[in-house]
Formats: C-alpha cells, sequence, structure tokens
C-alpha cells in the first residue's frame, strides 16, 4: 500500500508503539549514540506537554546534519499531528539530545525544495533503514519519482541549537 499524504498515516499501536519506546528509554538511561554502531543517527527530543506542562519524550532521526550551519534535520513520522510536533508550537524551545550532547534547541519548518533532497539523500545514504521504516509507519514508494511526491506532503524540521544566551528562541 502506497500512501500519498502524510496526514494519513496512522499512529503506531501495540507492539510497535513499545518498540518505538525502546531508544527512548535507552537514551533517558544514559545509553544514546549505540545508534551510531548502526550508521545512524537518533535525537531524543524533550517537550513539555503541550496541556499537562510535563516532560514528554520523543525519539527521531536525525536525517542530515549541517556541520557549517550546525543544523539537524528530521522529519516528523506521523505529521503535524505527532504529539511532539505539536508541543513545539506551544513550547518553542525544547532539549534536544544526539548521542551523549545535550543542548536547547528550536525549530524551523524546512521549505518543499529543500525537504525533497534531503529525503532523497537520507534513503540513498540508508536504503535498507530508510525503507523499513517507511514500512512501519505504513508507507512504501516504488520510485524514487514517487518518493519526491511523497516528500512534499512531510513535515520536515530543521533544529537549531541555542547558545545559552539566546534561550527565548522563537518556532
Amino acid at each position: 500500500m502506497t500512501l500519498m499524504n502524510a496526514s494519513v498515516r496512522t499512529r503506531p499501536r501495540g507492539w510497535l508503539k513499545f518498540f518505538l519506546k525502546i531508544p527512548v528509554l535507552l537514551a533517558r538511561l544514559g545509553l544514546a549514540g549505540w545508534e551510531s554502531m548502526l550508521g545512524l543517527e537518533w535525537m531524543l527530543l524533550t517537550t513539555r506537554g503541550r496541556k499537562s506542562g510535563k516532560k514528554r519524550y520523543a525519539m527521531v532521526d536525525v536525517l542530515f546534519y549541517e556541520r557549517e550551519t550546525d543544523t539537524y534535520f528530521i522529519e516528523a513520522g506521523f505529521g503535524e499531528t505527532s504529539d511532539w510536533y505539536r508541543n513545539l508550537q506551544t513550547t518553542p524551545v525544547f532539549e534536544a539530545q544526539v548521542k551523549r550532547c545535550k543542548f536547547q534547541a528550536r525549530a524551523e519548518t524546512i521549505l518543499d525544495d529543500q525537504k525533497v533532497d534531503i529525503i532523497i539523500n537520507f534513503v540513498r545514504q540508508r536504503p535498507l533503514y530508510a525503507k523499513a521504516v517507511m514500512k512501519s509507519i505504513g508507507v512504501s514508494f516504488a520510485s524514487e519519482e514517487e518518493l519526491r511526491q511523497m516528500a512534499l506532503d512531510w513535515s520536515l524540521l530543521a533544529i537549531h541549537p541555542l547558545k545559552n544566551d539566546l534561550a527565548g528562541g522563537k518556532f
């Protein structure tokens, strides 16, 4: 089944939901960074619940890291309805962790042409991983052109680490 619209992806349930929480638990136990042995890079997001104000955690793939600008690019796997994405709308400054490095950050929405390039490069660099992750959330594609069209509907963010004096940044 091919899904052309990111908004129709269903949220994980059952075993998949449990499986997706394991990396969060490992990172919170101080074991972040093990994924680099597999050639991957993940980011632990710590947001504030938009209603409860409590800390909420989510693990996302770092699709690309741009060293020159110190910018991480991530994708909201379940679109703009993802709880962590909606939490960022309410409280735009959050804590991020990549490997064992923790920092305050803010997010910026990515434009369509840049989204497509980031997704295509991510899939080219990690084809088996990318296809497995996409399949687990109900997304598949038959060609790069189909992937390009799908990427236009996805929600990508640029994550910018904040310097201590900029902790009041905006989303």
